[in-house]
Order: C-alpha cells, then sequence, then structure tokens
C-alpha cells in the first residue's frame, strides 16, 4: 500500500554574488523513493525541489513532467503536487491534452519550492514505443530525468544539487545515474540537463563490480535470463576501442542501464554518456553486445543532422567498428551487412522519403527501419565514392571525424556543411546522391564498396507481411483487419476480428527471415498461441558474399592500422 510522504521543504541556494567570478544559485532536488513491488509492478517516488529562479512560461506550462510515452496503455500518476514561492502557495491547474502539464495562478515571485509523488507502474505497452517510461524491476525503479523530475521555462544557468533518501526503500539499495553512483553535484548548467540522464535506484548489480569514474560501466536491476557480465565486458574493450577511433585523449565514461521491456525488447534509448538497454523475449547477451555497438556509436556521432544521419551511421558501423578492432569475425561483419541490406531491398515501403519515415515512425515497422538500413547503405555509397575518386587515400571516416570534431568544438552542423564536405570529396554526386536518399530512391552501394574482401550478388528473399492491414497493430486493442486469403497468417488460422497481442520487436522480426511470429489470439472468449512465418512473396535482394581466393588477413588493409 502506497502512503503520502512528509517532506521537507528545501531551502533556496544563495544567491548570485556580485562581480564576474559570482557562483551561479543552486537548483536543490531531494529524492526519496518508497518500496518498489515488483510483482504488483507498483511504486512510489517523493520529489522534493528548490528551484532558484524560474523564466516566463508565457502561454506555455509552468511545470511539466513526461507521464506517457508512445505505446503506453495510460499514463502514470503524479499525486500531492504543491507549490510555494516568496508569495506563499500557488494554485495549479492541469493542461487540458497531453497529462504532466499545469498552469500557476499567477507569475512566480522568487525561487520556487516544488513536492509532489511521482506514482510508478508498470503500465502495459499497447506497441513499440521508447522504452523510457519510468517502471520496476527487481527492488528497484528506472526512469529517465524528464519523466522523474518537473521541467520550468528556464530563467538562466544554476548549478544543480541532487541528493538521495533510501530510507523507505530495501536495504543496500543505491543511485546511479548517468553522472555516477550516489549524489549528483553539477556545476553552472541549466535544469534541462538532468532531462537526459539515466536515473536507477534500489537493490542494483554492477559490471564491473567495482565504481568506476571512467569508461565503460553497467548495471542493472532484475533477472535478464542470462549473465550480462561475458557481453558487458566485451562492450567495455570496444568502447575503449571506439574511443580512440573517434579521437578523444582519455576514455570518456560511458554507462549502460539494462532493464525489462515487455514491447520491443532488446531496443533502448541514447542518453547523456549512457543508453538504457532493454531484456526480455528473445534478447541473449550476444545480441545485447551486437546492440551497443550501434548505440556507442551515436555517443560521438549523433546531432541535429536527421536519423538518416544519426542512424544511418550507427548502423554502419555497429560491426564495423567491431570487426575492425578483431572483436568479431569476418563471417559476423558480413552477416550484419546482409541483415541489413535485405531488410532494406525486400521492403516493400522502401520507397517512401525520409521526411514521411519520419513523420510515421511509429506507425509502421517497415517506415522507422528505412532511416537505419537506408541511411548504413547511404554510408557504404558514400565511403566507396570517396574512395575511388581519393585513390583510396579518404574515406566517409574522414567525414564523420571531421563531424565529431566539430561537436566537439561547438561549431555549427548543418546539412550545407554536410554538402560542402561532399562536394570536395565528390564533387556533385555528393549531393545528388544525397538528395536521393532523401527522396527514397533505391541506394545500392558498388560491388567493392564494403572492401576486397565481397563482392556483390543477388539472392530471393520473401517480403516481411504479416498477411493483415499493418494497421491492425496500432492502438490499444489489436483487431485482425484486411486478412489476406492466401497469406501464411491465414494458413495459420487467423481471421478478421481476432483480437492479437505479441511480445516481440517487429523490427528485428523483420530482419530475420526465418524467424516465426507467435501471437496470443482471443476469439469468441478463448485464447489460444498461434506461430506462423511473416513472409509474402519472393523478391531477389542484393547481399554481399565472400570474394573467393581473398584471405582474411587481407579483408582490413584498406583501413590501415585504424
Amino acid at each position: 500500500m502506497r502512503t503520502s510522504l512528509k517532506l521537507a521543504l528545501l531551502t533556496v541556494a544563495a544567491a548570485l554574488l556580485p562581480g564576474a567570478g559570482a557562483a551561479p544559485p543552486v537548483l536543490k532536488i531531494l529524492v526519496t523513493p518508497g518500496p518498489m513491488d515488483q510483482q504488483a509492478g507498483k511504486g512510489e517516488v517523493a520529489v522534493a525541489m528548490t528551484i532558484p529562479a524560474i523564466g516566463d512560461p508565457g502561454d506555455g506550462p509552468l511545470l511539466s513532467i513526461d507521464l506517457m510515452v508512445p505505446g503506453m496503455a495510460r499514463p502514470l500518476a503524479v499525486r500531492g503536487l504543491t507549490a510555494r514561492d516568496a508569495g506563499g502557495t500557488l494554485s495549479l491547474t492541469a493542461i487540458p491534452g497531453p497529462p504532466g502539464r499545469w498552469r500557476a495562478d499567477r507569475a512566480v515571485r522568487g525561487p520556487l519550492a516544488l513536492d509532489y509523488i511521482l506514482e510508478i507502474e508498470n503500465v502495459p505497452m499497447l506497441q513499440g514505443g521508447p522504452p523510457t517510461a519510468a517502471r520496476i524491476d527487481g527492488n528497484a525503479f528506472s526512469a529517465i530525468g524528464s519523466g522523474l523530475f518537473m521541467k520550468v521555462p528556464p530563467a538562466g544557468p544554476t548549478a544543480i544539487r541532487l541528493d538521495w533518501d533510501f530510507a523507505r526503500m530495501a536495504s543496500g539499495s543505491e543511485a546511479v545515474t548517468s553522472w555516477g553512483n550516489g549524489a549528483i553535484a553539477l556545476g553552472s548548467s541549466t535544469p534541462d540537463r538532468l532531462m537526459r540522464g539515466v536515473f536507477m535506484v534500489g537493490r542494483l548489480m554492477h559490471e564491473p563490480r567495482q565504481e568506476v569514474k571512467q569508461g565503460f560501466s553497467a548495471v542493472w536491476a532484475g533477472d535478464p535470463g542470462f549473465d550480462p557480465r561475458p557481453p558487458m565486458q566485451w562492450t567495455a574493450k570496444l568502447h575503449g576501442w571506439m574511443s580512440g577511433f573517434f579521437g578523444d585523449t582519455e576514455v570518456p565514461p560511458y554507462r549502460v542501464f539494462m532493464r525489462y521491456n515487455p514491447m520491443n525488447a532488446g531496443g533502448g534509448a541514447a542518453l547523456h554518456r549512457s543508453f538504457l538497454i532493454t531484456y526480455g523475449t528473445g534478447v541473449t547477451g550476444q545480441g545485447l553486445a551486437g546492440i551497443l555497438g550501434h548505440e556507442m556509436t551515436h555517443t560521438w556521432t549523433a546531432n541535429d543532422l536527421g536519423k538518416w544521419y544519426s542512424e544511418g551511421n550507427a548502423v554502419y558501423y555497429q560491426v564495423l567498428l567491431p570487426w575492425r578492432a578483431g572483436l568479431v569475425t569476418t563471417d559476423e561483419y558480413l552477416a550484419d551487412i546482409n541483415e541489413t541490406a535485405s531488410r532494406y531491398y525486400s521492403n516493400l515501403l522502401r520507397n517512401t522519403p525520409e521526411e514521411e519515415a519520419v513523420r510515421r515512425f511509429w506507425e509502421d515497422t517497415r517506415v522507422r527501419v528505412l532511416p537505419y538500413d537506408r541511411g548504413a547503405l547511404y554510408f557504404a555509397a558514400l565511403d566507396g565514392k570517396i574512395r575511388r575518386a581519393s585513390g583510396g587515400k579518404r574515406s566517409i571516416d574522414d567525414l564523420v571525424l571531421a563531424m565529431v570534431d566539430r561537436a566537439k568544438k561547438g561549431e555549427p552542423i548543418t546539412e550545407a556543411i554536410w554538402f560542402d564536405m561532399l562536394r570536395a570529396e565528390i564533387g556533385e554526386a555528393g549531393p545528388t546522391l544525397h538528395r536521393a536518399m532523401l527522396a527514397g530512391d533505391l541506394i545500392l552501394p558498388e560491388s567493392g564498396d564494403y572492401g576486397p574482401c565481397f563482392r556483390r550478388t543477388t539472392r530471393p528473399v520473401r517480403r516481411f507481411d504479416v498477411g493483415f492491414d499493418f494497421a491492425s497493430l496500432i492502438g490499444a486493442k489489436k483487431v485482425v483487419k484486411g486478412l489476406k486469403p492466401d497469406s501464411e497468417a491465414a494458413r495459420a488460422g487467423l481471421r478478421d476480428g481476432d483480437v492479437i497481442t505479441y511480445g516481440v520487436a517487429l523490427d528485428s522480426l523483420q530482419g530475420a527471415p526465418d524467424r516465426h511470429f507467435n501471437v496470443q489470439v482471443t476469439r469468441d472468449g478463448r485464447t489460444w498461441p498461434v506461430s506462423y512465418l511473416p513472409r509474402g512473396e519472393a523478391v531477389d535482394v542484393y547481399q554481399w558474399e565472400r570474394e573467393p581466393g581473398v584471405p582474411d588477413d587481407q579483408c582490413k588493409l584498406r583501413w590501415g592500422k585504424s
């Protein structure tokens, strides 16, 4: 049973001192978690915030918190919300529309003190969505900052001090965040900085077992169903190698937070020098290691150019860099190339323009994977063109590393700058290829664009096809509509009007031509399992194979010692 918590109001930090060297005011936060009940999937977290100054909200909310992410059956709840300032208690009114937004009855005067209780519940997921909502695993909860802390209109830089009170949690509880273990103390910043961090609190497990200040570490709660330590040790080696590749002077801290995901297990979210990765049905330790090659790439290459860039280069590098680091075999690298190629070239919706793919990102898995697959093939094609134009002296690495360097220096990163880089390497062929990619035109690397060990070929692959309208998979209740009479789904016994549920990630299912779709079917009050191969017509797709006569030790020569 949940009970309200009494929270002491935190005092405001000292005001700015006069003079050029004045310290910023301090945003203070005290987090007091209650017991976490994994069996019931419920718990609560009390939060007290003292915010030294508030910007003008204008027509927007004074307070906001992310209580719902796409795919959730319902939002989380906040109770006991109070707000006080120099003028006393403010009256707060919930804003109609998306949950988690409030207006005040007057302007805020001076520092603002907030108290509230976030009710954490493992809300069912009705469809794929970002796995970032607060949830409970074992005796712990995890959340990202935007779903844990109230956001207010900024009023300038602040320092941040966050403390924990574990009195109501299980013995041995601790807090690990994107900034380290325990309390957080950040210098001059903005409150928004906390919103992009991960917070895991309770009885936790670590790899390595001892706290590390720099480099790679992992933390998890609950039982993943496998031993996470071997894949996390592998990932630590890769992280160190990637840090050198991307030009760091020292290995930066990077934390992986593992938790359960009932829908789209294996996915995750990239956050401040950390990644929230999920385990669940069909996820293995080896699979997690492959995912993290992709996600750690984001640490250095993510920017605002678009999903074609951030996701495309992450797919391009996700196994290429481990291969170059000697952490996977040549055959494993080839398998990754072909999985991406197979999913793209067999995709019925592969001609969807990038803008539409981003807009419909959560509507259809066939659309959602396009920035990843098409983007990766675009980077491979660019690499081939740059290598040929430079006689092998330059590659796509040079452009990506230049963008990473610009980001480190705080220099602008725009499409115009990317076009200038392309023109400097391959002339107008660069922007032309780029526009074709954005328009949804077919992207096809040359036969040798993946190196001397591989050549292009074709083979038949059956298109991904669930056997009914994909729109049936959107919404709280998934009802089969538009069943195709000659489909595998129909042969397995599905009918129009059947209600189905499932826990598999459709993105990964789409990339595995031999994997069955396991669903629970409810009809006329009865529920039973059905398994079928979600595939339709066979089409020829481009693939790559080993080039006969080229030994394994010759495969990486084009990259020198990188």
